[in-house]
């Protein structure tokens, strides 16, 4: 009985290493916030399956992550979310597929706060067509030790109002 204990031990703990040393690599800290953009992608972007530890890492516990939405009648409403709501409602969704690709972002940056405005293609998937684009800012802030997210405002273009030409040009 003792081997078996024993050996359960050593198979959890081989387990929780394997575990953390995964979340470890999966979830890289955000030091150089001209870093976040690419990070948040790499969480955000792709199944609904897929883990979420990632992205609520990326957002302070208090963060407020907001959509403007427009109605057909022209007039914006918002949809406001904590982390975990924006994460819920992809785990109520598993098989929704979130597929985004940067076009153009800008970085700055004052000390310890930072805001990231950054454009985007969505699509169905990484290779079928773009089905919108949009806009995002996010407000940033560096607790010490790596950046995180405290707001999260963005906005699809609509018809007949498309994004600003500088907000269109492609970074390299």
């Amino acid at each position: 009985m003792a081997q078996v204990s024993r050996l359960t031990f050593r198979f959890a703990w081989a387990f929780a290493f394997c575990a953390a040393a995964a979340h470890a690599q999966e979830c890289k800290p955000v030091h150089d916030v001209h870093d976040f953009v690419q990070i948040w992608n790499d969480a955000v972007i792709g199944p609904g399956s897929r883990s979420h530890t990632c992205t609520l890492h990326l957002l302070t516990p208090d963060a407020k992550i907001t959509g403007v939405i427009m109605g057909k009648d022209g007039k914006s409403s918002r949809t406001v979310e904590s982390p975990q709501e924006f994460v819920d409602w992809y785990q109520k969704r598993p098989t929704e597929t979130f597929w985004e690709r940067t076009t153009h972002s800008t970085v700055e940056v004052y000390e310890n706060v930072a805001r990231i405005t950054r454009t985007y293609e969505v699509r169905a998937s990484a290779t079928s067509p773009v089905t919108s684009m949009g806009i995002e800012d996010f407000q940033l802030i560096f607790d010490g030790s790596e950046w995180k997210a405290f707001s999260l405002l963005w906005q699809d273009a609509t018809s007949g109002k498309p994004l600003p030409p500088r907000y269109l040009q492609k970074n390299n």
